[in-house]
């Protein structure tokens, strides 16, 4: 993503907070951003659009912060999995996203309700595989309904106590609680009928459109970002760790260990630069692509 269409998406971000999705115009975006109505058409093709894209790239984030927490990590530590959980909230309540997808939700906007759903059934799938990495294999007919059971704990504590004392409570607070919830009733879930079986989710799993990275498709990208970056900011560190990733993608046998540690430092090289948004983008890129790589010497 160039910083030009990252402009155009936290204006439109702005605007939506500010006024409401539907209460915002195509032509205050483009007032708010300083841009003509081609540029915005380049990047996107309707204010829907637009927003898909501003859920992409909190989910974008997630994914890196959540990769970096776990990195060197035991998959397995029940802590870890709770703090990456309260990623995705952070970052919702950093952007002040929760108040506009209420306000979504409320409407009768198919389309978008739509987009929000998909985006929060990544969410659903997300939790879910982690449920069976700190649970166990054997868990995991079970982990679908015990992740809708989780978020609707987290949901209804989280209104009742907004309700009752008038503050929202802590991300990481809630978040304990009701994984410690979901923890004393998953051994008894194998014993008694469940409504949500591991069948319906592999019906509504299927219904996710799904990202298929090959390599070299993350080469191009590299190569293309290094050009950019050793015109635009040669001195940047950010050019090294670029450099040793290109590296580490030309050979026949990947490192996956050695990529997800410079994948940290490339990613936090190039914070607070203009390169910043280019960059999330193309790490989120290669965990794609490393997800379901085996390690290579």
């Amino acid at each position: 993503m160039n910083q030009r269409k990252k402009q155009v998406i936290d204006s439109a971000l702005q605007l939506f907070i500010e006024k409401g999705f539907h209460n915002t115009s195509i032509q205050e975006i483009l007032d708010r951003a300083k841009i003509s109505k081609g540029t915005f058409y380049n990047y996107f093709s309707s204010k829907n659009e637009c927003f898909m894209a501003i859920l992409e790239q909190s989910r974008y984030e997630a994914n890196l912060r959540r990769h970096e927490i776990l990195l060197g990590k035991d998959i397995t530590d029940e802590q870890v999995l709770i703090e990456q959980i309260v990623v995705l909230m952070q970052i919702n309540k950093e952007q002040n996203l929760i108040p506009l997808f209420e306000g979504i939700f409320q409407s009768n906007d198919t389309e978008l309700r739509s987009m929000l759903a998909r985006y929060r059934l990544y969410e659903v799938e997300w939790v879910s595989n982690r449920f069976v990495d700190v649970f166990g294999e054997e868990s995991r007919p079970f982990t679908f309904e015990l992740t809708i059971t989780f978020f609707g704990i987290i949901q209804h504590l989280s209104m009742t106590y907004r309700s009752s004392h008038g503050i929202a409570i802590e991300a990481d607070k809630i978040v304990k609680i009701a994984f410690r919830n979901i923890k004393a009733v998953l051994p008894t879930m194998s014993k008694e009928e469940i409504l949500l079986t591991q069948d319906l989710w592999y019906l509504i799993e299927s219904r996710v459109e799904r990202k298929s990275v090959l390599k070299e498709e993350v080469l191009e990208k590299l190569i293309s970002f290094h050009e950019g970056l050793i015109y635009d900011n040669p001195d940047c560190i950010g050019v090294q760790f670029t450099e040793s990733l290109l590296d580490e993608f030309k050979r026949e046998n990947l490192r996956i260990a050695v990529i997800e540690t410079l994948l940290r430092g490339f990613r936090k090289s190039l914070d607070e630069t203009p390169n910043a948004a280019e960059s999330i983008e193309i790490a989120n890129l290669m965990w794609y692509f490393l997800k379901d790589k085996p390690e290579s010497k």
